[in-house]
């Protein structure tokens, strides 16, 4: 899917002028007059991708599942990067490039499916077929959730139906987790992760709230799903109103089993009142841990807002345990954990150190860690 939430004119400050690009920005109708998404999609999803403006034609394309239009989009933006000198877009084009290519070669095979469904041809097959594409390879949930709640497996549509209620109780999220591992356990490929991860997250969003004893099982579940790094992005943070805070340097290690497996010092950009963020781009690499060591802070202090880990298009970070060998003052509102809330913005939600002082924050993918 497309890139992450950036602005990529290195001649100015990133804004904050992002957004998720939802069917419910266009009309149903117009992009799918054959009726495959005739009902209304889910407002959100929590896969969902946000995406910088430069890429919103691009998106669009893809919506449609044009995908050498979207081709001919990036290669546009591709000649554009080149001529501004902006290595950043440059970057993210090449990436997305990729991407779509990806995409467009796995259409082709469902592509008869597709076909299908346009003649409002009622093929629980096809909804199967064409709704796993969309979930594990464009990961876009939720066209392909709703095509999965017409498959002809009963188990897959429960936990379909099951999954768009957005359940916050944790036995129920905790459940849902197990409904997709189990159907996970039939699959194969990208379909079988892309089912693995669904279920991580609703354990993840459970587990803080379940009791040991339901815990321990579905720990070992998590050591069974293989996850591996295509692109993290660090996100600066500016003390709110303050501004007075903040890292520009880091080193970013990934680490399986106690061991590193990665590693890459990182600048990091830091605005006074605005997100600011650097994209690291790892080698598809397995790992269970992420280790930030800020190396050189600004102000007052050093501190980071936010960590994202993409597997695939999917931040399998978002959620996950996070110690740090301190936070300032012990204050609750700046503890790790922060930096895998999902609040970028640099204003609320990060995580500081104390005063003047360097410091590590580590991400755990499969643990269960806490911090006091």
């Amino acid at each position: 899917m497309i890139p992450q939430n950036r602005s990529y004119d290195i001649n100015r400050r990133p804004t904050l002028q992002f957004f998720v690009l939802t069917l419910a920005l266009f009309s149903i109708v117009c992009l799918y007059p054959s009726g495959i998404f005739a009902q209304n999609l889910p407002q959100s999803d929590p896969f969902d991708v946000e995406i910088p403006l430069e890429f919103s034609e691009v998106r669009k394309a893809l919506d449609r599942d044009d995908y050498d239009q979207a081709l001919k989009l990036l290669s546009n933006l591709r000649i554009k990067s080149v001529k501004e000198k902006n290595k950043v877009l440059q970057e993210e084009v090449i990436s997305t490039m990729k991407q779509v290519n990806q995409q467009k070669r796995e259409f082709a095979k469902v592509r008869q499916s597709y076909e299908t469904l346009k003649k409002k041809s009622i093929d629980p097959k096809a909804y199967k077929q064409v709704g796993d594409f969309y979930c594990a390879v464009k990961a876009d949930w939720k066209k392909g959730l709703l095509l999965l709640s017409k498959s002809g497996n009963p188990a897959l549509r429960q936990t379909v139906l099951a999954d768009l209620k957005r359940p916050t109780i944790p036995a129920q999220q905790a459940q849902l987790a197990d409904a997709w591992w189990k159907l996970a356990a039939q699959e194969k490929g990208n379909v079988r992760k892309a089912y693995q991860l669904r279920g991580r997250y609703w354990y993840l969003q459970a587990r803080p709230r379940l009791p040991i004893k339901e815990r321990v099982g579905r720990e070992k579940k998590l050591q069974q799903i293989i996850i591996e790094a295509d692109k993290i992005v660090i996100w600066n943070q500016h003390n709110g109103s303050y501004s007075d805070r903040g890292t520009t340097e880091c080193i970013v290690t990934l680490l399986y089993k106690g061991k590193s497996v990665w590693r890459q010092k990182a600048q990091i950009p830091w605005e006074p009142d605005t997100p600011a963020d650097r994209v690291l781009r790892p080698p598809h690499v397995r790992f269970d841990q992420v280790r930030i060591d800020v190396t050189k802070i600004r102000g007052k202090g050093g501190g980071l807002g936010e960590v994202e880990v993409f597997d695939g298009n999917i931040n399998v970070a978002r959620n996950s345990s996070t110690i740090a060998n301190g936070y300032w003052e012990k204050n609750p509102s700046f503890h790790p954990n922060n930096l895998t809330n999902g609040n970028k913005t640099g204003q609320s939600g990060f995580w500081l150190l104390d005063n003047d002082q360097k410091g590590w924050a580590l991400v755990d993918m499969i643990n269960f860690l806490q911090q006091p």
